[in-house]
């Protein structure tokens, strides 16, 4: 055996008799929706973390294709609440019936409102339990691809984009005429009814934000997370999260905050309740890759990273640190310049860059002065960056990570990595390990290279659908799971693989299920 395999099989024995046992605990879990990375995943990591993680049956969570059902979800939490130390739950889920729903559904005020008075005697029917709840500000997308948005929004989804971004612009600062202009056109030519249909909905969101936001000052919330989901520096979205942020003012930062990001907030808040149970408060470092670093604005959000890491380490119930010895080191892979291509982009094919090859360096020194590492790799959107993996796997460092994230939007992404880094210090190492090859699997192969193969080789040449796979997902879902497997071989071959499951739960490319035991 060579020195330093050696050395490291000291360091892994090592990580084993220095994990720390989590205090016994029952969360109750009730997700965004039932996709793998709001239920299946969590759980999956709370689990391994030791917690004793109860969610919802998941008929009761809603998908890309149908609504979830509060009401059911609200019986189901009524019925276990008094068991329960700490409840962590999506408002969205309990208002609407998920995510997807909160943009196309026609609830009255009603209804939302009487859900919302459920929160109020959920707390009355156990005041010592904990409830952590996490919201969002309704997303604002540039366009209607995928079938998430109302049907309209397919043709119209772009004006009505930019006709809230001159909107929010004219708040604070006077138009220019010819952007007056442009947006006298866009009015003229969206349909009234449908841009009231759009705003209506947005403004029951508003409005139970403001409820919760009330309850958080009331002391019936342990703490209150609004996300901001898929925003852009000008859009609806922020033009409500800064009216939104106006009324939290006087709110401490131990119960509220907001910040981009959606699918990450029940990874965060599942963490912030263990810590907060185990009287725990982390300290957390960051590294950046050389170049824009925390300057760096990324698709899909609306501040800087910077800004955005330091949050989401306060809501995960950690604290920021400078310097010197902490409990974490957040290793952030971010691009020179600051740009955020896509992951199946040309520039993503692996090749020689300076920024991840000396995080790379970054990485292995805090490894052998003993620091625990997290990668949060938000260099491109949804999907890992090939040549930081690239870097990790010569240098042979993936498994010796305690985290990695590389999905979806940098804010996803973050969390993720902070919320298992943190928990990974409850796990035995065959556990920690288990969960960072899931991430190898999902987001370095799939989604940064064979969810695109796929769909070019296989997907559209036989007629098929990114986002229907319909007939062909026996077809897509055998190739991808050859495809994984021959990249496990060629990348992480150490890996003990046995069990070992794909599936595509949504019908759709762009999200894939792994799971490993």
């Amino acid at each position: 055996m060579g020195k330093y395999k050696y050395l490291l099989l000291l360091a892994l024995a090592g990580f084993c008799l220095t994990t720390i046992p989590v205090s016994a605990q029952t969360i109750l879990y009730i997700p965004v929706d039932g996709r793998p990375v709001n239920l299946a995943y969590v759980t999956d990591t709370a689990q391994a973390a030791g917690v004793d993680i109860i969610a919802p049956p998941a008929a009761f969570l809603g998908s890309i294709d149908r609504p979830g059902d509060p009401d059911s979800l609200w019986k189901w939490l009524f019925a276990h609440a008094t068991a329960a130390d700490s409840v962590v739950v999506s408002s969205d889920s309990l208002l609407y019936g998920g995510l997807m729903t909160s943009r196309t559904h026609g609830l009255s005020p009603a209804v939302i409102e009487e859900r919302l008075l459920n929160f109020a005697r959920l707390k009355e029917l156990n005041s010592q339990m904990k409830l952590y709840v996490f919201s969002t500000v309704m997303r604002t997308p540039q366009s209607g691809e995928g079938g998430e948005e109302p049907s309209y929004y397919e043709v119209y989804g772009t004006s009505i984009f930019r006709i809230t971004s001159l909107r929010d612009q004219a708040e604070g600062q006077e138009l220019s005429q010819s952007e007056s202009d442009e947006l006298s056109e866009l009015l003229a030519k969206v349909p009234p009814t449908i841009l009231a249909d759009w705003y209506e909905r947005r403004e029951k969101n508003f409005r139970a934000n403001q409820q919760l936001i009330d309850y958080a000052k009331q002391g019936s919330f342990a703490y209150l997370l609004l996300g901001r989901d898929d925003c852009a520096p000008f859009s609806q979205s922020h033009l409500e999260s800064r009216h939104l942020a106006a009324e939290t003012a006087d709110l401490p930062a131990t119960c509220y905050a907001s910040f981009p990001g959606a699918d990450e907030l029940g990874m965060l808040m599942i963490a912030r309740a263990v810590n907060q149970a185990a009287g725990r408060r982390p300290t957390v470092r960051v590294r950046f890759a050389p170049g824009a670093g925390p300057d760096t604005v990324p698709s899909y959000e609306d501040v800087t990273v910077g800004e955005t890491i330091d949050a989401h380490i306060l809501a995960a119930g950690g604290k920021p640190s400078v310097s010197g010895a902490v409990d974490l080191v957040l290793a952030v892979n971010t691009s020179w310049d600051g740009v955020t291509h896509e992951a199946d982009s040309v520039f993503n094919h692996v090749r020689f860059q300076v920024a991840p090859a000396a995080l790379t360096r970054d990485i292995s020194d805090e490894l052998k002065a003993g620091q625990r590492i997290a990668v949060a790799d938000i260099a491109f959107g949804n999907g890992a960056d090939n040549t930081l993996l690239a870097e990790l796997k010569k240098r042979d460092l993936l498994f010796r990570l305690e985290a990695y994230s590389g999905w979806n939007t940098a804010s996803n992404t973050i969390g993720y990595a902070i919320g298992q880094g943190l928990l990974a210090a409850h796990m035995g190492l065959k556990e920690k390990n288990r969960l960072l090859a899931v991430r190898f699997f999902d987001d370095w192969a799939y989604q940064a290279n064979i969810r695109d193969e796929v769909g070019r080789e296989v997907l559209f040449p036989a007629g098929g659908s990114w986002f229907h796979l319909d007939k062909l997902s026996a077809r897509i879902t055998g190739e991808t799971e050859r495809r994984l497997l021959d990249f496990a071989t060629a990348n992480f071959p150490a890996y003990p693989l046995k069990d070992f499951k794909v599936s595509f739960p949504l019908d759709r490319m762009f999200e894939v299920k792994i799971e490993l035991h």
